[in-house]
Order: C-alpha cells, then sequence, then structure tokens
C-alpha cells in the first residue's frame, strides 16, 4: 500500500463529501460510516493481515478523495466498492518488499535459503514486535521517516526509543537467521529447507 502512503492528509472536504455520499442523514450516515469501518477490518483480520486496521482506514481514505469522480454515477451498495478498493490496498501491502534486515547473496540458492529463514524468524516474533521490524524498515528516504515517526507515535514511544527498540529486534532476528542458515548449511544436499530449519522456541 502502504500504510505510509496514508501519510497523505486527508481532506475535511473529502470526509465529508464521503460521509453525505453514505446518506443523507449525517446520524446515518455516520453508522453506515462505522459499520463499513468494521466490516473492512473483520476480512483484512479473516486474512491474517497484522495491519487490518491501518489498511482498512487506508482504503476508507481512498474511497473519500474518489467520491466526487463517482457519487453522480456510482449504483448500488457502497460497501462493496470499498471492498474493492480494500482488495487493491491489500494486493498492494502484500507485494511489498520484505525488510531488507540482512545482506542477501547473489547465488540463488543462498538467497533462497536466506529468504526462508527470514521468514521462519519472522514467525518466532511476538506479533507487536514483527508489526514493528516489518513497519520500520518498510519504507525509503522522506517515507520512511513520516512512517518511522506515526509508528513512535501509535506505539507512545519517542523515535529513539523506537529506534533502540528495532535495533534489538533486528539483532535478535539476525542472530536467528544466522543459526537457521548455519543448520541448512549442514543438511543434506538437495534438502529443501522447512519450517524446521531455523532454532525452535520463539524469540525473547
Amino acid at each position: 500500500m502502504s500504510p505510509a502512503r496514508k501519510l497523505q492528509v486527508l481532506r475535511q472536504e473529502d470526509f465529508d463529501r464521503l460521509l453525505l455520499w453514505l446518506d443523507h442523514d449525517p446520524e446515518r450516515a455516520g453508522m453506515i460510516y462505522e459499520k463499513i469501518r468494521w466490516r473492512l477490518i473483520a476480512v483484512l483480520a479473516s486474512r491474517g493481515c497484522p495491519m487490518a486496521e491501518e489498511l482498512a482506514d487506508e482504503t476508507i481514505d481512498r474511497v473519500a478523495r474518489r467520491v466526487a469522480d463517482i457519487q453522480a454515477t456510482y449504483v448500488g451498495d457502497q460497501a462493496i466498492y470499498f471492498l474493492g478498493v480494500m482488495n487493491n490496498v491489500h494486493h498492494e501491502y502484500l507485494k511489498q518488499p520484505v525488510p531488507r534486515l540482512i545482506e542477501v547473496a547473489d547465488n540463488s540458492d543462498q538467497r533462497e535459503r536466506t529468504h526462508l529463514c527470514l521468514d521462519n524468524c519472522l514467525e518466532k516474533l511476538a506479533p507487536h514486535s514483527r508489526q514493528i521490524i516489518e513497519r520500520y524498515y518498510a519504507q525509503n528516504k522522506r517515507a520512511k521517516i513520516a512512517l518511522r515517526k506515526r509508528i513512535a507515535r501509535e506505539c507512545g514511544i519517542s523515535l529513539n526509543t523506537l529506534r533502540l527498540r528495532a535495533l534489538r529486534i533486528r539483532a535478535k532476528l539476525q542472530t536467528c537467521i544466522k543459526q537457521c542458515l548455519e543448520v541448512s548449511e549442514a543438511s543434506p544436499p538437495g534438502r529443501r529447507i522447512g519450517r524446521g530449519a531455523s532454532p525452535n522456541g520463539r524469540l525473547s
């Protein structure tokens, strides 16, 4: 999507237009809005998305910016339109590159082993730690700075505290990945790395 794209501030007039499109009665419009938002979150959560609320809000922001163009011609349940946009947002999120936590070799076999070990080790993190590290390394340049400020704000911590926390999580991941690669290199040739290739237990 990325969630960083949501850093573009939604204008009040776009939000007001969205509510008016949902219903001319402000109270009913607010109820419909909340119902659609929680439906988006529920669908994304059912897909195992760790950022369901962020992607739902990004979906709503995108729809709000499009209402001016579609309100005169769109026919049917507005919730269906939201779901269509949500599918695009989720697809973009899934296409985001894996965070560059370690250097990846040019050798295709080594690259595959490294990515598999990274996946294994990410799964061993606590959900909150995994969300932080995946978002922390998700963007580049100015978008990265803005996103990290947002993460710190959401966590109620300073940027420096967030940086130290991310570095600690990264160090754990790098240790886990190194051990996983050592195990895979000691495995018989041709054996595919499975989820058991990395050290057992969660990363504390």
